[in-house]
């Protein structure tokens, strides 16, 4: 990723999936966006609850923007949510 990242330099580094069986590097993420100057984008709908419960890596302290939905792993009603720091 980070000697794709440097050819192609892209505006957004995306992260997040529903069938991933590893935890994300997001500090890893989190300086190769800022070596391209991207922001790092994580999609955590999926993991959520895992990530509120603290089983899971928490990408909070290193995303740029972070997107869920509260009704899958977080159990409640459809709706969603977008976090981003200024």
């Amino acid at each position: 990723l980070h000697e794709t990242a440097l050819v192609y330099r892209p505006k957004v580094i995306v992260c997040g999936a529903s069938a991933y069986p590893r935890e994300w590097d997001y500090e890893r993420l989190r300086k190769i966006a800022d070596e391209v100057g991207a922001y790092l984008f994580c999609d955590m709908a999926h993991y959520s609850g895992l990530v509120a419960a603290q089983v899971v890596a928490d990408p909070f302290k290193y995303a740029h923007i972070v997107t869920t939905t509260t009704h899958k792993s977080l159990r409640g009603p459809r709706a969603a949510m977008i976090f981003f720091r200024r």
